[in-house]
């Protein structure tokens, strides 16, 4: 993983977590880079405030525009003299020291887009590696044969009989990008929920981690979208087995799905998730896992779950 490289879709989430008022370490946290590269990113294009994801696309736009101008200095004698140099098979960069009239990222730039035949003279001749469309789908046939599914569970899972069987989902907002991220625990009801600010399958499963550091879990059945793709980390660092539920068959996991309807009563489908804080968040689920339960005796699922 690139820790520094702060692409596009990542400032757009930058932008909408500042909104929020969340930290840098937790914005860095959620699209998976460093916390300085975070900082000095925001503080370079206008800084906590004046932060803009468009603004920003404006001005890397301009820079590359202004980055394919210097390539016209590569003209007449100085242009021969380059030329000559790579063909004695000398890199940019020690042509760069040589003449220090012209950047090696200059040259590279020319090379690549004005004249590509003489990339053969560099040491680097070949460009990305592209999978073919076939090898993908074969790729993506074998994660799917990996998976565990719902009726491979045991019966002690369905009879709802102890507690640390969890169901798992997304809630999403006005904003697909941002999600809510459910589990709830078959026996009890109890729920543990969290704020997903990426649809990225490593932070949901890091998140989910610390979650459940210290809950029991035995298994977790599991919606069969790709923001859980990680789950085989989730099952290796919990030790609890993971199952899927079929597609488009969201009854195979009641619990969840129910649990999921009543957390809408706080977060409609109209919500902005970006304007949701944790602390929102923290005291919707309190409410519902206080709330006594007519499945439960009218006990309520924290009750239940925490019953010695």
């Amino acid at each position: 993983m690139a820790h520094t490289h702060i692409g596009s879709e990542d400032r757009a989430v930058i932008a909408r977590l500042l909104k929020a008022r969340y930290s840098f370490r937790a914005i860095a946290e959620a699209i998976g880079k460093q916390h300085s590269s975070v900082s000095r990113h925001v503080a370079e294009y206008g800084g906590r405030d004046a932060y803009d994801a468009r603004e920003v696309r404006r001005r890397k736009r301009m820079k590359r525009i202004n980055a394919m101008r210097s390539i016209r200095i590569l003209k007449g004698s100085l242009l021969r003299t380059v030329v000559r140099m790579l063909k004695e098979h000398q890199s940019p960069e020690q042509i760069e020291g040589v003449l220090g009239s012209v950047s090696a990222s200059t040259i590279y730039r020319y090379v690549h887009e004005r004249a590509p035949h003489l990339k053969q003279f560099l040491r680097q001749k070949k460009g990305r590696y592209r999978r073919r469309r076939g090898t993908k789908m074969r790729e993506k046939a074998r994660e799917q044969a990996k998976k565990r599914r719902i009726d491979e569970r045991p019966g002690v899972v369905e009879r709802r009989v102890r507690r640390g069987d969890w169901e798992g989902d997304t809630v999403q907002g006005s904003d697909k990008r941002v999600r809510i991220v459910t589990f709830v625990d078959r026996r009890s009801g109890f729920l543990v929920a969290f704020l997903l600010p990426k649809m990225r399958a490593q932070l949901l499963t890091s998140l989910a981690l610390k979650r459940f550091m210290r809950i029991p879990k035995k298994t977790f059945t599991l919606d069969n979208g790709p923001e859980f793709a990680d789950w085989e980390r989730l099952e290796k660092k919990t030790g609890a087995i993971v199952y899927f539920a079929y597609p488009h068959r969201p009854w195979e996991r009641g619990s969840n799905e129910n649990t999921n309807g009543l957390l809408r009563q706080y977060f409609p489908k109209s919500t902005d998730f970006n304007l949701i804080t944790p602390e929102d968040l923290r005291h919707a689920v309190e409410r519902l896992n206080n709330r006594p339960r007519k499945r439960l005796k009218f006990k309520s699922p924290r009750s239940v779950f925490f019953r010695k």
